[in-house]
């Protein structure tokens, strides 16, 4: 697959409304063509509006509903149209195969669709947050014979933006042995539908996890710690996050550990109570229920997200921390995932076959300063 040249505009560029985006067809018909799978939900959405106005590409919004999927493709601009596909399907892989790059936010997409892709030429990336699925990806990417595109996988704020930050953590502190991570989301504005049913149905998950040099495999909410921020303590609860996994494995860390906090912080003590009774069964089961119901309650606390990142050396002691602060989070997933596009659509880029970490095409101090 060849691709062309794409055309950098201004973030201010104007975004015009087309009836042309809501024109269908069987396949992605451009070399200069991205394609969102859950190009309709809160970070798709948000992913092609960052594209559209960056790039000249042409964006296809991939869901399962049609008309959902147009009319998206409609609020978007005049290079976009909706797709309705089931990326289960046999022919998923035909379809999208002339795409320059696909897009992955939905946890339904096999993995063998993701390497048939980048196989054919098709750069790949995944922002998904379950070790499980994650660790599929990976198994399965790995295993092409010869992969003739990109896949970065982890590409998103947590799993994401807190690995590019605890490497940059290590690069300041050689002598870090060990990471903890906040993420403290703010419930000041609706999270996405999709976001807000992972997090309920993690509830009830258990997950890999590296302390003193051990793997251990614990459930979500099983361990809490406070983080001292400059104005106040900090409550945060153990969770299902893969960034744990690979930052421990990627840096050679005797551990790492990623916490939840919601603010306002009371939220963050239901949100533990959830996950150590039986009701969190009930909740992985209804979760998307739930979550719908939970899109008309009104909205509390902080609209932003806050990380903390604490290193600590071999004998225990905190040897650096950096604290980072911005808006809702499913802005800052998309922000990461429109940096990481443009690089990778880049021509001056010439990325290395397979899979990549994201910190070869993401920089976080340019990162920040963007958002």
């Amino acid at each position: 697959m060849t691709q062309g040249p794409i055309r950098v505009v201004g973030p201010g560029a104007h975004m015009r409304r087309s009836s042309h985006c809501t024109a269908r067809k069987p396949v992605v018909s451009s070399a200069n063509s991205i394609c969102i799978l859950g190009g309709y939900g809160d970070v798709g959405l948000r992913v092609a509006g960052l594209l559209h106005a960056q790039t000249q590409a042409r964006l296809l919004l991939v869901g399962r509903d049609a008309k959902r999927a147009d009319t998206a493709a409609l609020s978007i601009g005049p290079r976009c149209r909706g797709l309705a596909l089931d990326v289960r399907d046999q022919d998923a892989a035909a379809r999208l195969a002339e795409a320059a790059l696909c897009v992955n936010l939905t946890e339904a997409t096999p993995p063998a669709l993701a390497a048939d892709l980048i196989s054919n030429g098709t750069h790949f990336i995944d922002s998904s947050a379950s070790p499980a699925y994650v660790a599929d990806l990976e198994k399965t990417i790995n295993a092409l014979p010869g992969p003739r595109a990109t896949g970065v996988l982890e590409a998103g704020l947590a799993p994401g933006l807190t690995n590019l930050l605890a490497a940059r953590m290590c690069e300041r502190h050689p002598d870090t042995r060990s990471i903890d991570i906040l993420l403290e989301l703010g419930m000041g504005v609706h999270h996405g539908l999709a976001a807000t049913a992972w997090t309920l149905q993690a509830l009830d998950r258990t997950y890999p996890m590296k302390s003193d040099g051990n793997w251990h495999e614990i459930r979500t909410g099983a361990i809490c710690r406070h983080f001292t921020s400059s104005t106040e303590s900090i409550l945060g609860i153990g969770f299902a996050f893969s960034d744990q996994r690979s930052i421990a494995r990627d840096l050679d860390l005797a551990g790492a550990r990623t916490f939840l906090a919601i603010s306002p912080g009371w939220m963050t003590r239901v949100l533990r109570w959830l996950g150590r009774g039986p009701l969190r069964h009930v909740l992985r089961r209804n979760a998307m229920a739930a979550a719908r119901i939970m899109q008309h309650l009104p909205t509390l606390g902080s609209k932003g997200t806050r990380l903390i990142i604490e290193g600590r050396n071999a004998q225990g002691k905190v040897i650096g921390m950096h604290h980072f602060s911005s808006g809702p989070q499913s802005d800052l997933t998309a922000g990461v995932i429109a940096q990481l596009a443009l690089a990778l659509m880049s021509p001056s880029t010439d990325p290395r076959r397979g899979l990549q970490p994201l910190g070869t095409f993401v920089d976080p101090a340019s990162f920040a300063e963007r958002m």
